[in-house]
């Protein structure tokens, strides 16, 4: 099952208050495919979602939306109001083409019938991805106005989308978790917001993990790179009959470092017969480097 799917089946289960229940149905048709006198419309691949949007309208209006399925790749739901007399009656409830904006606010009696709202609005033209791949949530609306006036509603609620056209409409979209914590929250999918959260912690460990193993690994070839070039160096020495009339704290360090090649300056200087620090150790051996290049 998909996130999005998952998110809009937990709002499902939410059953609005009586208050809410005109503004929750009113978000559902306005935001569907199409909300005029010619007709009153959803579509949607989410069987759960069409079903719902006809039991809305049922509780609301006492009529009953057609409800048919097509599609040859993927079935495609589609719930409609048939009747032009009931699309009518749906119609003249909320103003429609009388006020100058398109959100009908009289819906609005208490903050819990905005969110029924948004609610609505989202599962039928929302969208959200799978945080675990990209965070992302977004409301596809059908034009310009509807899309401002939405913008506009969110905003007043401490939820700021973008908006961009797209080639069939508009669309509100964010990619900042925080907002989309805020959005379900505001919707009443609380459960689905802390699996973000979750999900959030879990990257941020990972990634601390792996900064760490990528550091640890870092070192290590550091590490192994100076070993190398520090017993060359000595080898090169030894070779050419050198390493012995080394100053007596470089010969030190160079057998030292001869005897342990694969030991780490911090464990050379706890091996160390003569207590050493790590930086005196590290110059020392860098001195030795030193001289071995001067010789070639």
């Amino acid at each position: 099952m998909s996130f999005c799917l998952d998110v809009k089946n937990d709002l499902l289960l939410i059953r609005p208050p009586k208050c809410c229940q005109p503004s929750y149905t009113y978000g559902f048709m306005l935001f569907g495919r199409s909300f005029s006198i010619k007709r009153i419309c959803l579509q949607t691949a989410n069987e759960n979602v069409a079903k719902a949007y006809c039991e809305a309208i049922k509780r609301v209006y006492n009529v009953m939306p057609s409800l048919s399925v097509g599609g040859t790749k993927r079935p495609t739901y589609k719930a409609e109001v048939i009747s032009e007399a009931e699309r009518l009656k749906i119609l003249a409830s909320v103003d429609f083409g009388v006020e100058e904006e398109l959100i009908d606010r009289s819906f609005f009696v208490r903050e819990c019938c905005v969110q029924s709202f948004v609610r609505g609005a989202f599962l039928a033209c929302g969208n959200i991805n799978d945080p675990e791949k990209e965070y992302r949530a977004e409301f596809n609306l059908k034009n310009e106005k509807s899309a401002d006036e939405l913008y506009n509603l969110l905003l007043e609620n401490g939820i700021q989308m973008r908006k961009i056209p797209r080639s069939n409409g508009y669309m509100l979209y964010t990619k900042d978790s925080l907002i989309i914590e805020d959005l379900l929250t505001f919707m009443g999918a609380s459960r689905k917001a802390l699996e973000i959260i979750d999900t959030k912690v879990e990257k941020s460990v990972k990634n601390n993990i792996n900064r760490a193993r990528n550091c640890d690994d870092a070192n290590i070839s550091k590490t192994v790179e100076a070993s190398i070039k520090q017993r060359t160096a000595i080898e090169y020495l030894e070779k050419t009959d050198r390493l012995y009339s080394l100053p007596s704290e470089l010969l030190e360090v160079a057998l030292l470092r001869r005897e342990n090649p694969e030991a780490t300056l911090k464990e050379l200087c706890k091996i160390s017969k003569t207590p050493i620090s790590l930086s005196g150790l590290y110059h020392r051996l860098n001195r030795i480097i030193e001289i071995y290049e001067n010789e070639l």
